[in-house]
């Protein structure tokens, strides 16, 4: 059995009196290791994809197995755990809370999830990872700056 297996996947949504179908009878399975690239064009669901994989989103049809359970049949408490401990995601735009610190940020990932590997992070080592994107982003803006200048 696979790690990940997709059987036989819809997802559709009503629009109005219309019906969108962002996922039509997908399949494949993934085995544990194994790297994949998901390729489409614009709107062919690949995202949608993703946010089932996730757990942020169900299918309307089909099976979704990841490492031996049928997530499809999750409870919102389950699933909500299941995003919590068993998923890593990383989000296009960065959805932190914008009333705490990027610290802050970062502790409070920490807090949520059980038995974090590494409940163990001290404040220097967040600082220092801070800081260097911080450069990164400040050195990546000058550039693009320099690359705009009318001279």
């Amino acid at each position: 059995m696979a790690y990940i297996e997709m059987r036989y996947c819809f997802k559709r949504y009503a629009s109005g009196e219309s019906e969108i179908i962002a996922n039509n009878d997908v399949s494949f399975e993934i085995e544990k290791g194994e790297l994949v690239i998901i390729l489409g064009a614009s709107g062919s669901g690949k995202s949608t994809i993703l946010n089932i994989l996730g757990g942020m989103d169900t299918v309307s049809e089909g099976e979704v197995i990841v490492d031996g359970v049928d997530i499809v049949k999750l409870s919102d408490r389950e699933r909500t755990l299941y995003r919590r401990n068993d998923i890593g995601f990383v989000f296009q735009f960065y959805n932190l809370t914008p009333n705490l610190t990027a610290r802050e940020n970062v502790e409070l990932a920490l807090e949520i999830v059980r038995d974090a590997k590494d409940n163990t992070i001290d404040v220097t080592r967040i600082t220092s990872i801070i800081i260097l994107i911080a450069y990164y982003l400040i050195v990546r803006n000058l550039l693009f700056l320099s690359t705009c200048n009318d001279d």
